[in-house]
């Protein structure tokens, strides 16, 4: 097995396709085994399908073992894992047996070697505990394909301590076995399927012992997964009702914390959470501000201006930007400046106002202000004030001369936004 790591799309997919060949294998040779069913041609084809991905995954992970001995990178826990033992039953496991059972005979022996196929199991579930992240789906399926499992393997060890009837058909003694190995799992036992004999006996009390260790198992997996999955807006909703209970003490006023609780809101709606530069502060700088820049590229991929640019666009845009930060009252922009930067909402609102005091436009998260300078000199035509506590992005005309040069798109989308607004606004003068 590997050491932990962190695997790509493409790698996890291929584990996700030795799981499933692995557990289609774990349920459907006990099957096979205990009801020494005929062997059918689609049974052949999976059978050699299932053989010719585990001989590609035998090799693939023969050859990265060989990588880390060399880097001595090995984990000394999975050594145990690379035994000659255990290396002849991963060989055993690609064999195909249906195959070679259907020419040679002999189907219940080849059968039988057929289960060391799911030793497979046992080392998927290895590898997935020393993946640093695993897929919440991936988690669920595991669960549930572990639960069927187990009960498949206790109602065809049922079978096999009880075989079939002649007057019974296969389907429904299977159903009838399976229903007894979840009845006596889940401790409810109806007593209407009993054992007949002291080593019935035994079997069930071990049965009803695994039962409650799965209970623990299963619901643990299940708690931890929901947990995880609602760590940060229940924290969110902490973080609200601290900040609540502390307006209220030191009553501060409706306003003020009207204001307060829409930054929240706007910081949970936009980011993980609001400790974003907290969970990567231990990455080393240089990988902080990569990270960053796609945290702005979030922002702005989907503001209308930055529609139809390329990701490498959007990073160069997100690479300049420069956050920026104002109270209530504040002026961002005054009548007559030079105009040397447009300016990008991320939260709060702007109010437009005119050189005769009037309030013509009020800009809100999301929009852009001052685009114009960006395409001309010109001075300012309009104050702009923030109405709230506002977070603001700024993109000076400097860089964004020169990633237009790259990407004229962005310069088409400035010029279509400015030349629409001063159609659909002729009164109100631009910033």
């Amino acid at each position: 097995m590997l050491n932990k790591k962190h695997l790509n799309t493409i790698e996890f997919l291929w584990v996700a396709v030795i799981f499933w060949a692995a557990s289609f294998t774990a349920i459907e040779a006990p099957f096979s085994f205990v009801f020494k069913t005929k062997i059918q041609p689609w049974q052949l084809v999976i059978d050699g399908l299932i053989s010719l991905l585990f001989i590609a995954d035998l090799v693939y992970h023969l050859r990265e073992k060989k990588k880390l001995k060399k880097n001595s990178e090995i984990d000394p826990k999975q050594k145990k894992w690379v035994t000659p033992l255990l290396l002849g039953v991963d060989l055993l496991s690609c064999i195909p047996f249906d195959m070679v059972s259907y020419y040679v005979g002999h189907q219940d022996l080849f059968t039988a070697f057929r289960l060391l196929r799911m030793i497979r199991i046992i080392k998927v579930y290895y590898f997935v505990e020393n993946i640093t992240i695993v897929p919440k789906i991936f988690k669920i399926q595991s669960i549930a394909v572990g639960c069927l499992m187990v009960v498949n393997w206790i109602a065809c060890s049922w079978i096999f301590i009880y075989p079939m009837g002649k007057d019974t058909d296969v389907t429904s003694y299977y159903i009838k076995s399976f229903y007894w190995a979840v009845t006596t799992l889940t401790t409810i036992g109806y007593g209407d399927i009993t054992p007949h004999d002291n080593y019935g006996r035994i079997f069930t009390c071990f049965i009803m012992i695994i039962g409650v260790g799965m209970y623990g198992i299963v619901i643990g997996n299940i708690s931890r997964m929901l947990a995880s999955a609602d760590r940060y807006k229940e924290q969110s909703r902490e973080k609200i009702n601290d900040l609540l209970m502390f307006m209220k003490h030191y009553n501060i006023p409706n306003k003020l914390q009207t204001a307060a609780i829409n930054h929240y809101s706007h910081l949970y709606s936009k980011r993980l959470s609001d400790n974003d530069e907290k969970i990567i502060a231990d990455l080393p700088h240089a990988l902080q501000q990569e990270m960053q820049i796609y945290m702005k590229i979030k922002l702005i991929s989907n503001i209308p201006v930055f529609h139809n640019c390329s990701h490498d666009c959007l990073k160069e845009v997100s690479m300049q930007l420069e956050q920026i930060y104002s109270s209530p009252g504040d002026m961002i922009i005054n009548i007559g400046d030079i105009g040397e930067e447009m300016f990008i909402i991320a939260h709060g609102n702007v109010d437009v106002i005119l050189q005769s005091g009037e309030r013509v436009a009020t800009l809100h998260d999301g929009q852009i202000f001052g685009e114009i300078a960006l395409l001309k000199e010109t001075t300012r035509t309009a104050n702009i004030q923030s109405q709230t506590y506002c977070d603001l992005y700024k993109l000076t005309k400097k860089n964004f001369n020169e990633i237009v040069k790259r990407y004229p798109v962005l310069l088409s989308n400035i010029e279509g936004t400015t030349q629409r607004r001063s159609s659909d606004a002729r009164k109100t003068p631009a910033a």
